[in-house]
């Protein structure tokens, strides 16, 4: 049941970002990719019941970004993004959690001329964490939340971010011990039009 839930809002996902796509091409849009690291809001947890030290700060951290912005300085979009943080089990192999999450994603930029464009924004899907060391390995689907604030500076279709986010994962949806909630501060660039 979890699994076909899980599916179905995949699906509706992607359904929706391909009913997006035509328009972005006659709206202005941005294509992003960006890089940084993710704090987890607890590194001392309990997995497979036994209590576990992870690394603070996330390893392989990625986000790609595309939207479809307003002349109102809304933007719509999607955004996937990808962190994992190690662990040391007690008198084990070392292991790791990795966590991906992919959300519809809104953003109000405030100033519509210029280089410099600050915004706020906020982000809904789905989350999957994988937790695994040796024989052991757990995996879950949650809903995945997030806000972001930041700023955009635009030379011609080329631009550079900086951005701070919250990401949420409701792990009490899930079996899943291991919680993937962090913090975290990308940069990045991309091409807009």
């Amino acid at each position: 049941m979890h699994s076909a839930c899980t599916r179905f809002a995949s699906a509706l996902l992607l359904s929706a970002a391909l009913v997006m796509i035509p328009g972005t091409a006659a709206a202005g849009g941005a294509l992003f990719i960006k890089g940084g690291a993710m704090r987890l809001q607890d590194d001392s947890q309990m997995i497979d019941l036994q209590p576990r030290n992870l690394d603070e700060t996330s390893y392989s951290t990625l986000a790609f970004s595309w939207e479809v912005r307003q002349k109102s300085g809304v933007a719509l979009g999607m955004e996937f993004l990808t962190y994992r943080n190690e662990f040391t089990p007690p008198a084990a192999e070392p292991g790791e959690a990795k966590t991906i999450a992919l959300q519809f994603v809104g953003k109000k930029y405030f100033i519509d001329g210029g280089v410099f464009h600050p915004y706020v924004g906020g982000g809904v899907g789905v989350g999957r964490t994988n937790v695994s060391y040796g024989a052991f390995s757990d995996e879950e689907f949650t809903l995945a939340i997030q806000v972001l604030l930041g700023f955009e500076l635009r030379f011609d279709n080329l631009s550079f971010v900086l951005e701070g986010k919250h990401l949420y994962h409701d792990i009490e949806s899930g079996g899943n011990e291991y919680d993937p909630t962090a913090t975290g501060v990308f940069a990045g660039m991309g091409i807009n039009w």
